[in-house]
């Protein structure tokens, strides 16, 4: 595997959730790639399938839920879902950890910080008694916990919601994972401890190369944190570009919304904007743009094709989105066809 290769690829991910009334899609043909000390953020509202797809990349699908054949999770050149269980286990924690929004469902409350670290190092490394006991240390150290020696001895519930997501991301770290995925890691912190935690994944990242997968609701804390940017809904990825870019010339509607949204940095500056409606529950294949009912500029060909991440323009491929308005210096006609056989082309409707 060269440099130039992407740490993980993920191709045509779809994610199925069946219940006795439908099957729900919660993803549904997600692909995107992170490269070694890349942050990926990924944005979009509660229901948009952002969790599903970490934890379909992270092998925790559980019935009545199924990562779909069709689909590709490749890390490090590995195909992932061929994987059994208990190879999969060697991966999580080794290769790849997570980091989840609340710490106290990562940490086990009648153990001390300590144990949990130094079980993580057994399992692991193979580090037992006072190996085990000074990594541990060194690792609360190396997420800013003060007076580590004593707080090792400390059970969660005698550290503050900061302190405890330190601890989570130093278990995450234990094992000295290649990718990091970050599930909402600061929503519960107040802005003061969030900036922390921020800063401390940057620094983390920077001394290890550390490739992260950033999920979060929060467009001021993607712009932040990320080098590139998927925007989900649906289960979809509706827009992909560089985070730069993705801010200055934002594309799809959902994108502009919720941009939109974000408060503005000056005082009486009138009401928020606001995306009325509410996310939809995909139940099969997109046949139709599922963001058409909220989209203040659908027109009547987006009930009739499912929209494809193709380039924004004809000249750039690294600004996506999947919106029938684009590429833009296509007409509308144009770009509608392009579309249309984009989705042929991938099975999304008959020719």
């Amino acid at each position: 595997m060269s440099a130039a290769d992407p740490l993980l690829s993920i191709e045509e991910l779809v994610t199925e959730f069946y219940t006795e009334k439908e099957t729900v899609r919660a993803v549904d043909g997600v692909n995107f790639d992170i490269h070694r000390g890349e942050t990926l953020g990924i944005v979009g509202e509660s229901g948009s399938g952002k969790s599903v797809t970490a934890r379909s990349i992270m092998g925790l699908v559980e019935s009545p839920g199924s990562v779909l054949s069709e689909s590709s999770i490749t890390f490090d050149g590995e195909e992932l879902t061929e994987k059994s269980e208990s190879e999969y286990q060697n991966i999580r924690g080794a290769k790849i950890a997570m980091v989840f929004q609340d710490p106290l469902t990562s940490l086990n409350p009648v153990y001390t910080v300590g144990n949990q670290l130094k079980e993580t190092l057994r399992l692991h490394r193979g580090l037992t008694g006072k190996a085990a006991t000074e990594k541990a240390i060194e690792l609360l150290e190396d997420v800013g916990i003060p007076d580590a020696a004593r707080r090792v001895k400390e059970y969660p519930h005698q550290f503050s919601g900061g302190m405890r997501q330190r601890t989570v991301i130093a278990l995450a770290l234990a094992c000295s994972p290649e990718l990091l995925i970050c599930d909402e890691p600061t929503t519960a912190l107040d802005v003061t401890i969030q900036a922390q935690i921020l800063e401390l994944l940057d620094e983390i990242q920077e001394e290890r190369d550390l490739a992260i997968m950033f999920i979060t609701h929060d467009m001021g804390v993607i712009a932040e944190v990320s080098d590139r940017v998927a925007v989900m809904y649906a289960g979809e990825i509706v827009e992909s570009a560089p985070v730069i870019d993705l801010y200055e010339n934002p594309a799809h509607p959902y994108t502009n919304g919720l941009l939109d949204s974000i408060p503005g940095e000056e005082p009486g500056g009138g009401e928020l904007s606001t995306i009325e409606g509410e996310v939809p529950i995909p139940n099969g294949p997109a046949t139709h743009c599922r963001f058409e009912p909220r989209c203040p500029k659908a027109f009547e060909e987006c009930l009739e094709v499912p929209p494809q991440l193709l380039a924004t323009e004809e000249q750039t491929d690294d600004h996506r989105a999947a919106c029938l308005l684009y590429p833009d210096d296509m007409s509308r006609e144009e770009a509608v066809q392009e579309h249309r056989a984009a989705a042929v082309r991938t099975g999304g409707i008959d020719e």
